[in-house]
């Protein structure tokens, strides 16, 4: 059966907004996407979606990402360990108890100081902050419009792919106990590595 001029029409628009990502690899925004295809936002979010789920109906070792309104190009999580044995890289380890506190901390409160952090933990937590930072986990954003005009930190796309998320929107609802925070982060941890480990079973 010969495809329709409508069904070849978007074949080809998929096609280019697949070619944007893969030259990317960075998050773009649906913005820019519209711009560079011509279309509007709403028909390039429609348009991302359908890539979005023909890659998870084949099956395939990469998949199309949503961060906030962004879009991404990226390798199926299943399949990282292989990937680390190509290039011999270090695999990601496991975030202390101190980070996960101070991560948790910033996700939930952001945008947010150093010194609410420390105030928060009783305790310095800069070199915490600044390893963090290294992770590309939390960010620097902005200053906050008092004296001194400390610095605000705030979450990463990075931070958000770790916990696979699509938004922050996704974190749990606050619980009210004991470390909350943390816990909550934990939870999402906890269940995005058995996930991996059940896929890679």
């Amino acid at each position: 059966m010969e495809m329709t001029d409508k069904g070849r029409d978007l074949r080809l628009e998929l096609n280019k907004l697949e070619a944007m990502l893969f030259a990317s690899g960075d998050p773009v925004s649906v913005t820019a996407l519209s711009g560079a295809l011509g279309i509007t936002e709403d028909q390039c979010r429609v348009l991302a979606e359908e890539l979005r789920k023909s890659y998870r109906q084949r099956g395939s070792g990469i998949r199309i990402i949503r961060l906030e309104d962004q879009y991404q190009m990226t390798t199926e999580p299943a399949y990282y360990p292989d990937i680390v044995r190509l290039y011999k890289v270090k695999q990601q380890t496991r975030l202390t108890p101190a980070q996960m506190e101070v991560l948790s901390i910033v996700a939930y409160r952001q945008p947010v100081t150093r010194q609410e952090i420390n105030d928060i933990r009783g305790v310095s937590s800069d070199a915490v902050i600044s390893r963090l930072i290294e992770l590309d986990l939390i960010e620097e954003n902005g200053r906050l419009k008092a004296p001194g005009r400390p610095v605000l930190l705030c979450t990463t796309d990075s931070f958000l792919r770790h916990f696979g998320l699509s938004s922050i929107k996704e974190l749990p609802d606050f619980p009210q106990e004991k470390n909350p925070q943390a816990d909550s982060l934990k939870d999402i941890s906890d269940g995005e590595q058995e996930d991996k480990e059940t896929e890679t079973d």
